[in-house]
């Protein structure tokens, strides 16, 4: 199992270790394959494989933005680790006291409280005071700080680098496709169900709806080709996200339909797992108009599912 650190303070770790340095918000193909090359260099080496990152995004901090747009909340961010092999994974706060440290300070820190051996970091990692640290600086270092440093060059898909923000920017734009390509594996969303107003029992869909954190990434509003995971087993569904104007609903949601499903969800944690766009949300003149145009978003998902 994982260790997980949560605090700088009191940190030590006896045995040497191999880190993976970076923010990893989506833990996308790009930040796979800096904690693929940490994870093998810990077993070549009979090392500890450490990744270090930070429970909040350092940019919004640098900002002073309170409101964040993760693509993965922390306890999926933490499971996600844990999947890649990693052994120990340090996750603190970026606060002022990390903002104010010098590259040198930071260097050393890592060095002595993880007794590192071998350091990971993406080709525009920065890090220290003004973000004078760079990849080149650290490799600069090797010799000095008896360490080795690796850095992973840019990851490219469709003639563009893979970055968080193109994944931020597809979902944004609603193209669930390319999200999950440069993620290397579907988006989901976490959270536990809430009773909503339950509207859709009655008109025979019932939905678990999940409201969405004003500190995650929005998906563009629309229907989707989902599927539901409820306690570790996998469901066919399909998805609202947004307002549900036709019942003129305030707060931004998911509602997701669980096909051949029918137990009650109320207050427990689900993962709603994206697969394909449908069409948009819109807003519809009757009740019996909306459960026409339900019936044929199922019928859409089944198509999808049945290919």
């Amino acid at each position: 199992m994982m260790k997980v650190l949560k605090h700088l303070e009191h940190m030590e770790l006896k045995e040497g270790s191999a880190v993976a340095l970076g923010t990893f918000d989506g833990l996308h193909i790009g930040h796979q394959a800096v904690i693929n090359h940490t994870v093998r260099m810990a077993s070549e080496k009979n090392l500890q494989s450490v990744v270090f990152t930070f429970s909040n995004l350092p940019r919004h901090f640098n900002k002073g933005l309170y409101q964040e747009e993760r693509i993965l909340c922390i306890d999926d961010k933490i499971e996600l680790f844990e999947q890649l092999g990693v052994d120990v994974l340090v996750i603190v706060p970026f606060n002022s006291k990390v903002q104010g440290m010098s590259r040198e300070a930071f260097l050393e820190y890592l060095l002595k409280s993880l007794n590192m051996k071998s350091l990971t970091v993406g080709y525009n990692f920065r890090f220290g005071l003004k973000a004078e640290g760079t990849a080149q600086w650290l490799l600069e270092q090797q010799e000095a700080y008896d360490f080795e440093c690796k850095v992973v060059s840019a990851v490219v898909d469709h003639s563009d680098v893979v970055s968080s923000t193109r994944i931020r920017e597809a979902l944004r734009n609603g193209d669930i496709e390319l999200a999950n390509e440069l993620l290397g594996r579907h988006h989901y969303v976490s959270g536990v169900v809430h009773p909503g107003k339950q509207l859709g029992r009655t008109i025979g869909y019932p939905t678990a709806n999940l409201k969405i954190s004003p500190n995650m990434t929005l998906i563009k509003s629309g229907v989707y080709v989902t599927e539901t995971i409820v306690d570790g087993r996998m469901y066919q569904s399909v998805t609202n996200v947004g307002f549900n104007p036709t019942f003129e609903q305030e707060d931004f949601n998911l509602e997701t339909f669980i096909f051949d499903f029918d137990e009650v969800l109320y207050h427990k944690s689900i993962k709603v797992v994206f697969r394909n766009r449908i069409r948009d949300e819109l807003k519809f003149g009757s009740v019996e108009e909306l459960k026409d145009w339900i019936a044929k978003d199922v019928q859409e998902a089944m198509r999808f599912f049945e290919r």
